[in-house]
């Protein structure tokens, strides 16, 4: 009551502002405001605009209205929907004969058979009394925009305002409902909001973006690395495709290359704690106030892209723009690139014919986009593959080597399938002592192992046998196979899927020999987390589920309700607060296994750690 309070107020005033222009002012200042939208690349680009019939003080857009039906620009007008509706629409609209007075005396399109318009990506110019300089709004208090726009999200939306009718005390009374702008323009300046974002909103906005998007995610990296001027032309790539093992791939080869003093970017996904992890020189993430500085231009980019080709870049693709200006910035020697999802068709796949690439082991996942047998997922996992590059192929599952080795010789690529560490170290008649626990390690440093050398052959002659044995014996990656606890013994595994789950169980019988466990398990519900509970019963002293803080999580619920169906002893915990509070109080002798999303391994490492 007391934010609504302070809004009326506020409202008030700012009216009385925007009235006080003489008649001359505000013609004077709209002009300025019209030739100011002109110039914004946002609408020069853009093949459609909502646009407002301007009533009372108003801004004035007229002017630009006319300027851009005569550039060939579609527009568009809202009408209230019936007497003492809460809901509007935009209909198209040729020219000012076509509108007619209708609700609050607002000129509205004529409805002789119009359907409303579903124009994605494009920019609206939206009317108000008050605005503030990071996007906050305030309306006539009938929250006709703000309930538009959250029913249609993907729009650029551009206040239009006299300077007079700015407040910094706008902010402070905005209430959940009040939906942001991403620019208002007065006769003075254009205000983005993404300027007045600390680190921490900006990464909130990154993260709250669509997973997946309508267009393909090469299509969209393609357009947003032209916009920012092709950086990823500049770097030089090692490509990691796969289901499992890419990150600790890219984890040993990154060792390897501090080991070797190769200067390496790193970038790869997702995040536990940090979304900084995602892109590291070395072992030094990349810094927040270069997270921000980047990010401000790939969102500015996004906004053009959203209004000249109805692009929306996706959370991994902002991720990747950001991640690739700020390696060519830093002058690497070489990134280790790691794939989104799939290969053919990844965000990643804009790069040129990287130094090596490398496709380890390949599972059933995500099959609505690739496919729902081995050989399809392989297919897209092999669209990594081009000419000019040099392959590493994990030993595998023929249905999907077979694939691979194809691809190789179709494109004439020269490859070689890198086999696996055996338990005494030796691989090659080279002895390696592994760093990281886990059987399935074996695999992935035997085919970093053999990227290495591939690297060592084409422009890296420092990377040396000695410093690959050396990254491979200090090589860590957090949240996989993660020992953080000896009393209890704690261990933290990112399994998320049946491969992952298989190999984690393959490992646990190896260190325990014939323990049980007590499990800690959050899975989304997109997995088959049916063949996850078989594959670790037998090894399972008792299951503790959890939901995972992911719109796509599978409830504690119904996940203990499976497993105690299936035979296994198993109790849901409130949250991750509570989850680490077990853990505290299991015996000094107990072995526990936390598992199963990496949104859970991420909070709950924290909570137990402390770092």
């Amino acid at each position: 009551m007391e934010l609504s309070m302070k809004k009326k107020a506020l409202r008030k005033q700012k009216k009385v502002d925007r009235d006080a222009l003489t008649p001359s002012e505000r013609g004077e200042r709209s002009h300025d405001i019209c030739e100011a939208l002109w110039q914004m690349p946002v609408l020069q680009e853009a093949r459609e605009v909502y646009c407002y019939a301007p009533i009372g003080s108003e801004t004035d857009i007229w002017e630009l209205a006319e300027r851009l039906w005569a550039a060939g620009k579609r527009l568009a007008f809202p009408r209230v929907l019936g007497d003492g509706s809460e809901e509007m629409e935009f209909y198209e609209v040729k020219d000012r004969g076509e509108l007619e007075e209708g609700a609050f005396r607002v000129q509205e399109p004529v409805m002789d058979g119009r359907i409303p318009v579903e124009w994605k990506g494009a920019p609206v110019l939206v009317p108000g009394v008050a605005f503030d300089v990071s996007g906050a709004r305030c309306g006539y208090g009938k929250g006709y925009y703000d309930r538009y726009f959250a029913a249609h999200p993907e729009l650029v939306r551009i206040g239009v305002a006299f300077e007079c009718q700015l407040s910094e005390e706008l902010s402070d009374c905005c209430e959940a409902t009040d939906e942001r702008l991403d620019y208002v323009q007065t006769e003075r300046h254009c205000y983005a909001a993404v300027d007045a974002m600390s680190y921490e909103q900006l990464v909130e906005k990154i993260s709250s973006s669509r997973r997946f998007g309508r267009a393909p995610g090469i299509e969209c990296s393609a357009a947003v690395m032209e916009l920012l001027g092709h950086p990823e032309r500049e770097l030089s790539f090692v490509h990691i495709a796969g289901t499992n093992g890419k990150g600790s791939v890219a984890a040993f080869l990154r060792e390897i290359c501090e080991k070797a003093g190769v200067r390496a970017g790193l970038f790869t996904s997702p995040h536990l704690q940090e979304f900084t992890e995602r892109i590291q020189i070395g072992h030094t993430q990349i810094p927040r106030e270069k997270v921000l500085q980047l990010g401000r231009i790939v969102m500015e980019a996004n906004h053009r892209l959203m209004a000249s080709r109805g692009i929306n870049l996706t959370m991994f693709d902002y991720c990747l723009a950001i991640g690739l200006l700020y390696l060519k910035e830093q002058n690497v020697d070489l990134v280790i690139l790691e794939t989104g999802m799939g290969g053919r068709l990844d965000s990643t796949n804009i790069i040129l014919p990287p130094v090596v690439s490398v496709i380890t082991g390949i599972g059933l996942e995500h099959t609505e986009y690739l496919g729902d047998t081995l050989g399809a997922i392989a297919s897209e996992k092999a669209g990594i593959l081009k000419s000019g590059t040099q392959a590493v192929l994990m030993d595998q599952e023929a249905q999907a080597l077979d694939v691979f080795t194809k691809r190789c010789r179709e494109l004439s690529v020269p490859y070689r399938v890198s086999g696996s560490v055996d338990a005494d170290g030796n691989y090659k008649n080279e002895h390696y002592e592994i760093g990281m626990p886990g059987v399935y390690q074996r695999k992935n440093a035997a085919a970093a192992i053999e990227a290495a050398q591939l690297l060592a052959q084409k422009g890296y002659p420092q990377i040396t046998q000695t410093a690959i044995a050396e990254g491979i014996r200090d090589a860590r990656w957090q949240g996989r196979m993660e020992i953080v606890s000896e009393h209890p013994w704690v261990l933290l595994d990112g399994a998320h899927n049946v491969h992952g789950v298989t190999a984690l169980t393959q490992s646990l019988r190896e260190l325990g020999g014939g323990a049980r466990y007590t499990f800690f398990m959050g899975v989304m519900a997109d997995k088959d987390y049916e063949s996850m509970v078989e594959l670790i019963l037998p090894l399972a002293k008792r299951i503790y589920t959890l939901t995972p803080d992911s719109t796509r999580a599978l409830s504690a619920e119904q996940l203990c309700s499976l497993i105690r169906a299936r035979g296994g002893i198993a109790d849901t915990c409130a949250d991750a607060e509570q989850l680490a509070e077990l853990v505290h109080a299991q015996p000094e002798d107990e072995k526990c296994v936390i598992f199963g999303s990496l949104y859970l391994i991420g909070e709950i490492r924290q909570r137990l750690t402390g770092i």
